[in-house]
């Protein structure tokens, strides 16, 4: 992500950027609410990648933070440093609605300079190694 310090934006996300809407807004006590809720209702397969490869994987020297709000929307996992947005596809986002709400989503994040790769529960429970392994290659690819 070009140009992006997620931190310096984090210290004054109004100053530091043109406003753009929905990006700069505050975080509402509803949205912290939801974020509590997500972080406390893990489905089985955030659950393992979170405590199973994001919390123990020390080969990288950047974090994931867990269900971080990011404008009006809260994204499962996010890398700050990098811009990048990992995000757990449940049977919800198969749906007509689901998939045209991610659609939006998923414009909005990119134009604020965001990267989002998606995988389904599915991909998740059935082959949890290769989801690792794909996950690890795009972060070696954004170090290097």
């Amino acid at each position: 992500m070009k140009d992006f310090n997620y931190w310096k934006w984090l210290a004054d996300p109004f100053e530091f950027y043109e406003k753009v809407e929905g990006m700069n807004a505050p975080v509402s006590e509803e949205m912290k609410k939801k974020r509590k809720e997500l972080r406390q209702h893990m489905t089985v397969e955030e659950r393992n990648l979170w405590y199973g490869f994001f919390l123990h994987y020390k080969k990288w020297s950047v974090d994931f933070i867990h269900q971080k709000v990011i404008g009006h929307y809260i994204v499962d996992f996010f890398c700050p440093e990098l811009g990048l947005i990992i995000e757990i596809d449940g049977g919800q986002h198969f749906t007509e609605e689901g998939r045209k709400y991610d659609a939006w989503r998923t414009r909005r994040l990119r134009h604020w300079g965001f990267e989002i790769v998606r995988y389904s529960n599915k991909a998740v429970k059935e082959n949890y190694p290769g989801v690792c392994q794909d996950i690890i290659n795009r972060v070696n690819a954004k170090i290097n």
